[in-house]
């Protein structure tokens, strides 16, 4: 957990999400999510928490109904979206997981969420 912390914190350095490292890193440990996925995805949807959707939303995540989801905290909202991702998508990226998170230009995304998680 101490080295993904430290890596995810250089990822992240003069973010919004900055000294959240551990916070993914713990995260994707528990439910055995690449600790890399939920940082790279937040860089392509938000610029790293910079332009959200909704309060804490750096990955764009729509409410049922429309609208976006809002959460209380940077804490909460790593929790929820990198669980999130096991249990719709999978431990990791995929070429399918991709087709599901952003099917209308999931090749794009997905080349471009898999640049930055080679930046981890």
């Amino acid at each position: 957990i101490n080295t993904w912390t430290t890596r995810i914190d250089n990822y992240l350095a003069g973010s919004p999400l900055a000294g959240y490292g551990r916070v993914f890193a713990e995260a994707s440990w528990n439910t055995g999510t690449d600790p890399r996925w939920s940082p790279a995805i937040s860089c392509i949807e938000s610029t790293k928490g910079r332009y959200c959707a909704g309060s804490y939303n750096a990955w764009g995540l729509s409410a049922v109904g429309g609208g976006w989801m809002s959460f209380g905290s940077w804490t909460e909202a790593i929790n929820y979206h990198v669980s999130y991702l096991y249990k719709y998508y999978g431990p990791t990226l995929t070429p399918e997981a991709a087709r599901k998170y952003c099917p209308p230009t999931w090749q794009d995304w997905y080349n471009k969420v898999a640049s930055e998680m080679n930046r981890i």
